[in-house]
Formats: C-alpha cells, structure tokens, sequence
C-alpha cells in the first residue's frame, strides 16, 4: 500500500524535454505514488522557501536544472538540504545516467520509497574572480569551445536530440583536429605536471556533455576527482573516440585518468567550463580545485552503487 500525504518540493523545468512533461502531468503522476508537491519552476526563483516537513527536494528537468538547484541550495548554506531526488526529462541527462536512475518515470518513482540514498560530491574553485563550484565537471580547452561554438549557431531546426547529439559531436571533431594546444601547469598527489594539452577535465561524475564518458572510474562518492589531460600527442585518440561516437560504435575512452582530492592548474588559455557555463577569466590565474565530500544526498535504486 503507498504511503500517501508525503511532501516534496518539486523544482520543475518546463522546457526540459521539450516541453512534453508538463507541471500539471507531472504533479498528477507522483501524487498517484502517494506525494503532495511544493511547486517552483525552475525559470523562476527556485526554493523561496521550503516547509519543514518536506522530504524530498525533486528535481524535473535536465543536468542544467539540477545544477541550477544544487546552486541554490548552496548559497542557502544547505538550509534547505534534503535528499534530492531526479526525474531526468532533459536531453543528454548525464547526471541521471551515471546513478542508473530509471527512464521509465513510474519506475524511478516508486523506487522513492525505501531509497537507497548515495552520497554526492561538490567540486570548489577558487583563484577565480568568485568562487565557483561543480557537480559534473570543470575544465579546460576543446569542452569549454564547443560550448562557446554552439551558443553561435543557429540549431532552430533540430527537432531531436539525437540531431543535436551529432551537430555537437562533428563541431567537437572538427575542434579536436584544430584546437591549438595550451601549455599547463598542474600540481595534483605531490607531482608537478608540466606540457601541452588540448583538453582537461576534472571529473566527478563519469560523462560530460553529448554522453562523452571520459572516465570509466568517476564516483561522485568516492571522495576523489577523476582527472582526464589528453595531451598534443593524445590527439589522435581523442579524435579516435569522437569518430566512434559519431558512427555510434560505443567506443571506449583510452586515455587513464587520475585520481585526486583537490590539485593546482595554471592554464594559458581562455576556454574555461564549470559543468554548462562557460566562464570569463582576466590574466591567467593559479586555479584551485578541491573536493566536497558527500555534501549532497542523491535517491538512486536501492543497491545501485
């Protein structure tokens, strides 16, 4: 029998999956499983106020609209922290995919109840003109490009996602063969790396962007980073694994990450990411990058690690 009369709060984006999941069917479908909703849009001022009772925060929408609450939540300090719990309605919902959270939304819902709750890292930076912070990546060179790229085009005739997954992915080949490399410094697990580098990312979770899985190891609650630099001699592998991507081959990312707590970079360029933005950056500051441990909880199914 399902519980009923338990509060949520759900913050809903309702353009997240082009616009087919709507408030009204959204708040019918988990009160069928027994919950009340609390209701913001994520396009308005999210979480104003959040009653006591409440025990869930659940978010509707894709990696932006998570992102956008986690931000949120901290600028209120976790005042407001609860479990969060997703339904992925967006296009690449990596975030989602990396905890093996249900498509099938009556499914996720119902693994609601008896959760199993997983813990979640934030990633910090700091050396920038205001901290910053991160719950997929942060990173440096071709990710941070194409981002900028694609804001320039013109995509009002794409009508799935799978078309918007293959104009990024052929942009992002065409930038792997072009980008000029940036020399870096990097201190991370007492070694100093010195080279030249056209892509770094600092993973926390395993994907980024059109379902790149960069690191096969990345766990948001294991306390540590997954560090992925593909070199100017690693070029060829990047642009190997993009290739695969675009045949849809299902090909494996070959270049080893490194694990770490928190590390130093010094980056002589301007293409800098913390998960979906793009940041502006004056001069070529020392950037610090430290871990969060567990600073969110996460419903995923019960035993999925």
């Amino acid at each position: 029998m399902k519980k009923t009369g338990r509060l949520i709060s759900l913050v809903h984006n309702p353009t997240a999956g082009e616009g087919e999941h709507s408030k009204t069917g959204i708040i019918r479908m988990l009160a069928s499983h027994g919950y009340r909703c609390n209701y913001s849009s994520s396009k308005k001022k999210i979480l104003k106020t959040i009653a006591p009772e409440t025990e869930l925060i659940a978010i509707a929408g894709g990696d932006g609209t998570i992102r956008k609450t986690v931000m949120r939540l901290l600028d209120k300090k976790l005042k407001y922290k609860r479990p969060i719990a997703l339904l992925p309605f967006g296009t690449a919902n990596n975030i989602a995919s990396s905890l093996n959270i249900p498509e099938d939304n009556n499914k996720n819902i119902s693994s609601w109840d008896g959760c199993h709750l997983k813990k979640f890292d934030v990633g910090q930076v700091t050396g920038l003109q205001s901290p910053s912070y991160f719950i997929e990546s942060f990173g440096f060179g071709l990710f941070a490009r194409l981002m900028k790229n694609l804001k320039k085009m013109d995509t009002s005739a794409i009508e799935k996602p799978e078309e918007e997954f293959q104009l990024a992915l052929k942009e992002l080949l065409e930038l792997s063969r072009s980008y000029a490399a940036v020399p870096f410094k990097m201190e991370i697990n007492g070694k100093t790396i010195e080279d030249k580098a056209i892509l770094i990312e600092v993973m926390n979770i395993s994907s980024l962007g059109p379902h790149l899985k960069l690191s096969r190891t990345a766990d948001p609650e294991d306390g540590l980073f997954d560090v992925v630099i593909v070199t100017e001699k690693q070029r060829s592998k990047m642009e190997a694994y993009i290739t695969g991507k675009i045949r849809q081959e299902k090909p494996l990312f070959t270049i080893k990450s490194v694990q770490a707590k928190k590390l130093k970079i010094e980056w002589l360029g301007r293409d800098l990411h913390t998960d979906d933005q793009v940041l502006d950056i004056e001069g070529y500051p020392p950037i610090h990058i430290s871990l969060l441990d567990s600073l969110l909880e996460v419903v995923t199914p019960t035993g999925k690690k």
